[in-house]
């Protein structure tokens, strides 16, 4: 045989290797298993009423992932993409994704659902500075700004029921598709509400849920997380009659939870499960006594905290935290004081 041909055949035999190497270890890679894999089918308990760390956990992970400047993503469409390519290895099948800017509204949401259960989870403000997120930028440009306090009133909830005009607006905008999505996704087998939200979204969330239990819809549970006072003493007890079993976060004094000030008759619709700088958690607790903190309104240091209270058999089956690199925020030290120091003046100025 010559050498040519002995050449040939060595390479032959080496392109063959190379190939069979080359399958084997994209369908190694194929097989290794997605962390949480189907947990939003096997872990999340659907029928639960109140209080469950899995659903906690799993809910703010939903709302931890609806902020588009988390992806590393252009725009809405390379995000819509990003998010189905987390949720899907989930346990997650369908999705619909709405984007409002309408007016002071800007409203983002994903509806998505299994054959088990449907989540709302709304975005929160992406408020920003230097291209970084802004816990305090959002308290001022957000809420102290742009919407100003005003009260709405909805006599349909309840005589004497007022509530925050720029957080119903924010709901309201984008009402009309929330309800044909959740139509659809509810449609066929029988499934499980949820319907959750940090931050802006926390707020809307509240509203959203009783909107659409005006138009016949069961809601099984309500998750927030650093939302905002939503409305009067008058809304609150009508929405406690509604959801008394909602579960509403607080992580260590964070500073949107005390907006806008009591002083200004505002109140949260339900006691908060404070989870305090030491990582202890109260559930049901009052409200965190101190001054405002700006860093403690990051949503990766919600996910964190509540990662980091799970027993360990269920973090083997849900997705880890994505770290807190990017997400502790800028903690305007010069505004936090402001903020705080306007929070008092409010509070002695109503005492007077």
């Amino acid at each position: 045989m010559n050498t040519k041909n002995k050449f040939s055949k060595v390479w032959l035999k080496f392109l063959l290797l190379s190939m069979a190497l080359g399958l084997f270890i994209s369908s190694s890679a194929m097989a290794q298993p997605v962390l949480g894999a189907d947990c939003y089918d096997r872990v999340f308990e659907e029928k639960l009423v109140g209080h469950s760390l899995a659903n906690a956990y799993l809910l703010m992970y939903a709302a931890y992932n609806t902020y588009e400047n988390r992806m590393d993503v252009t725009n809405f469409l390379e995000f819509k993409k990003r998010f189905k390519e987390i949720f899907e290895p989930l346990g997650i099948d369908r999705f619909d994704f709405i984007d409002i800017r309408e007016k002071t509204a800007d409203t983002q949401a994903v509806i998505m659902s299994n054959s088990k259960l449907v989540i709302v989870a709304f975005r929160g403000s992406e408020s920003s500075k230097n291209k970084k997120f802004s816990p305090t930028k959002f308290a001022y440009d957000w809420i102290l700004t742009d919407f100003n306090f005003f009260k709405k009133r909805i006599l349909w909830w309840g005589w004497g029921v007022k509530v925050h005009r720029g957080l119903y607006n924010a709901m309201e905008v984008a009402y009309d598709d929330l309800k044909k999505y959740i139509d659809s996704h509810m449609a066929g087998t029988p499934k499980r509400l949820w319907i959750t939200g940090h931050s802006l979204g926390a707020g809307i969330a509240p509203l959203a849920a009783c909107r659409l239990a005006d138009d016949g819809l069961s809601i099984q549970g309500v998750y927030t997380y650093a939302g905002p006072r939503i409305g009067n003493d008058e809304f609150v007890k009508a929405f406690k009659k509604r959801f008394p079993d909602m579960q509403r976060w607080v992580f260590d004094n964070d500073l949107v939870t005390k907006l806008p000030f009591k002083a200004l008759k505002f109140q949260h619709c339900a006691p908060p499960n404070n989870i305090y700088s030491d990582g202890r958690l109260v559930l049901g607790d009052g409200e965190m006594r101190g001054p405002g903190k700006a860093r403690s309104h990051a949503p990766g240091m919600y996910l964190q905290k509540i990662y980091d209270l799970l027993p360990l058999d269920l973090k083997a089956v849900v997705p880890a935290p994505p770290g807190l690199v990017n997400d502790a925020g800028i903690a305007d030290k010069e505004l936090e004081r402001e903020f705080n120091g306007s929070e008092q003046t409010t509070e002695e100025n109503s005492e007077n």
